[in-house]
């Protein structure tokens, strides 16, 4: 027995340089294995221990395992460490002392782990013995390297013999086992033991093995095709692919996918908001690769832009693969190394660009609308035009003549003709100082009517601004107003009050407790008469004698003339837009007109409203309209501490185009009031005759007030 670099290294395990593909291992019997002991009761832990093989074995990759001829000899390396001085094992009888401590290495067979193979040993002479265990020493806290060589398979595998020049299906394999071993009392117990991937042992090398490398690469059917059947790899001997390339590759062509929708089933349409949210998320990113990892996968240009493919995997996980473990020039290991499948990315950018194209063409949609608005609205500033030039007075003659002198050339000098002085009788300077003085008096007086009209005008307006901002004369101000107004308002205020007797309308209260917490109520203690006193009964006469005499005069208007080209001027929808609560039939009244050009609207706001609450109202319209705020009432004030109450403006707002929005100050108000008038544009506004409401224009009324019961 002969056994060869036999040493103990010192208190760490040298690295291994980097090498041709060897076999690799995985611990073996793990339930057999015994425990060491420095003491009765303080184990040893895990043993250091690793195997591996030198030489006598090839990776053939026609067969998919290493290969190792029974003729040459093979070569195993093992290390072992140990923590600590072990004296004892435990075993199904106990604690006993270790004499000693040997390796040994036999074979098993894949399909029946149970019958083993006999290792044997190469003597000096040629002569082959069974290979005996052999003893070794474990000093504390150090590396041992045992090497064992010039080993063989005692018998080779069955099945080795190609069929059609492929491997036989039925090929049968070996497996190589290296265990440490203890001896206590007679007795060996297993303490580790590793086991290798599985071996073809062959007898020779007939010559069907010589060009095992030719088979790999034939002529294919085709002229000037080489055809391959397996993984190949360049710069790398371990592929996991039909191609692995560790290095850069050129590509002249271009690189087919395939694509054929009759290969392909549970075809879906991918949503396209999706893939585009998707690829924002994506964080675009340059980096450097690690040198050592750089040198070891062939590349050459360190600093790159993409992207991380852990954060890929979080956005789009089946984007991201591991390929297993790599190993880098130092060394280190990255453990299940992530790649990439950019084509997955590409396609989500595919997405993403179609649904960018569909919000192009949205906006551009928008900007020929507003170029279609601009048009109208150059036409209205042409018309006004028109009309304030025909307006205008023609010049007269001396102003024509001051506007040709200023363009005449410089006039000819002439001699100065001398000046006659003709004396002006008396009579006629009497007749022109009366005309004088007649003059000035005039003058005067229209001056004093001026003053008068100026301080007049000034007078009502502080009176106006005293009832605006007077708390106490607020309500007499909403009272005698709403006596003027039409008998709609009362109608309406009228109902409600009953109606907080009665039961409920049917319209739901504006409410924001989905916004805003619904704990504080914001009730108005109003002490002044209230419009509940009016009689309902003949407000109600009122609206319908006013309806009834309108009736005969519109009877003569059923179309207009130009119908071919008449526009809908009703309102598609209104909505509040804090809360998207919308206003529909429900909050019309039975007592008010909703319909035939003209909708009254009572609309309840919840007691819970914040008096400093923004709502806005927001209209649609099927079509381009103009939409004129012609009058604003404003009840009472709930809140008497703000005074952020404008004074009304008589002349008319007005918005344009398909969706309008109104900021009405209702929070703070205990009832208010808007008539809102949507026209065609050039046709009507505010002060169109009322017997072409619902052919040119359409009157909403809406009236606000607050829920306090």
């Amino acid at each position: 027995m002969e056994v060869h670099d036999y040493e103990s290294d010192g208190q760490a395990m040298s690295p291994m340089d980097k090498c041709y593909q060897s076999l690799t291992w995985r611990p073996y019997q793990t339930s057999h294995w015994s425990t060491l002991y420095k003491g009765l009761s303080e184990p040893i832990p895990a043993l250091g221990y690793r195997v591996i093989t030198d030489k006598g074995f090839n990776f053939s990759t026609v067969d998919d395992a290493f290969v190792c001829q029974k003729k040459n000899h093979f070569q195993v390396t093992v290390h072992i460490r140990v923590l600590g001085h072990p004296k004892y094992i435990k075993t199904q009888m106990g604690f006993s002392p270790i004499e000693r401590f040997y390796l040994k290495v036999f074979g098993v067979k894949v399909e029946a782990m149970n019958q083993t193979i006999t290792i044997e040993q190469s003597q000096s002479d040629r002569s082959k013995r069974a290979f005996n265990p052999v003893t070794v020493n474990l000093p504390p806290d150090q590396v041992t390297k045992v090497t064992l060589g010039r080993l063989h398979f005692s018998e080779t595998t069955a099945n080795n013999m190609r069929k059609k020049g492929k491997p036989n299906p039925d090929q049968r394999y070996f497996m190589l086992v290296v265990g440490l071993y203890a001896v206590s009392n007679e007795e060996s117990s297993l303490v580790t033991a590793h086991v290798s991937e599985r071996i073809i042992v062959r007898a020779s090398n007939p010559g069907q093995f010589e060009n095992d490398n030719d088979v790999l690469w034939q002529r294919g059917h085709v002229p000037e095709t080489v055809v391959s059947h397996g993984r190949v790899g360049i710069n790398t001997d371990t592929p996991d692919e039909a191609l692995v390339v560790c290095g850069n590759v050129k590509v002249m062509g271009t690189v087919m996918h395939p694509s054929d929708s009759r290969a392909k089933r549970n075809i879906q349409e991918v949503d396209t908001v999706e893939q585009l949210r998707r690829i924002a998320q994506m964080r675009l990113v340059e980096y450097d690769y690690k040198p050592e990892f750089a040198t070891a996968m062939g590349i050459n240009a360190l600093h790159e832009t993409g992207i991380i493919a852990q954060e890929v995997k979080n956005v789009l996980p089946h984007a991201v693969k591991e390929t297993g473990n790599i190993i880098c020039e130092n060394g280190e290991t990255i453990e299940n190394f992530l790649m990439v499948d950019k084509d997955q990315i590409f396609m989500e950018n595919v997405g993403a660009v179609k649904q960018l194209c569909k919000l192009t063409n949205n906006l551009e949609l928008r900007i020929e609308e507003l170029e279609i608005w601009n048009q109208k609205l150059a036409k209205l500033k042409r018309i006004s035009s028109l009309k304030q030039t025909a307006n205008e007075k023609p010049p007269s003659k001396v102003e024509n003549i001051k506007r040709y002198s200023k363009v005449s050339h410089v006039p000819l000098q002439k001699k100065p003709l001398p000046v006659k002085i003709k004396k002006i009788p008396t009579k006629q300077q009497e007749c022109s100082r009366r005309i004088f003085q007649a003059t000035v008096i005039a003058l005067i007086s229209v001056m004093v009517l001026c003053a008068m009209t100026i301080s007049t005008l000034y007078i009502l307006y502080v009176q106006e601004e005293a009832i605006e901002k007077e708390p106490s004369l607020l309500n007499n101000y909403t009272s005698v107003a709403s006596s003027l107004i039409p008998s709609a308002y009362t109608t309406v205020m009228a109902s409600r009050e009953t109606s907080t007797t009665s039961g409920s309308i049917g319209a739901v209260e504006i409410s924001f407790c989905d916004l805003l917490p619904c704990d504080q109520e914001y009730c108005c203690s109003i002490q002044q008469p209230r419009l509940k006193d009016i009689n309902t009964e003949a407000a109600q006469t009122a609206v319908k004698r006013s309806t009834s005499k309108d009736l005969p005069k519109r009877r003569w208007i059923d179309k207009p003339a130009f119908s071919s080209d008449w526009i809908d001027t009703s309102i598609s929808s209104i909505q509040i837009v804090e809360n998207q609560q919308v206003i529909d039939h429900h909050y019309c009244k039975k007592s008010l007109q909703c319909g035939s050009g003209s909708y009254s609207y009572a609309i309840p706001l919840s007691k819970y409203t914040p008096t400093n609450m923004r709502i806005t109202l927001e209209i649609n319209t099927t079509e381009p309209l103009i939409v004129y705020q012609c009058k604003v009432i404003l009840g009472n004030i709930c809140n008497r501490g703000i005074h952020t109450r404008k004074r009304r403006d008589d002349s008319p707002e007005a918005t344009q185009g398909l969706q309008h929005h109104w900021i009405l100050p209702v929070a703070h108000l205990f009832d208010s009031e808007y008539h809102f008038r949507v026209a065609t544009p050039d046709f009507a506004n505010c002060s169109t005759d009322p017997n072409f409401a619902g052919i040119l224009y359409t009157d909403y009324h809406f009236y606000f007030y607050r829920e306090c019961k």
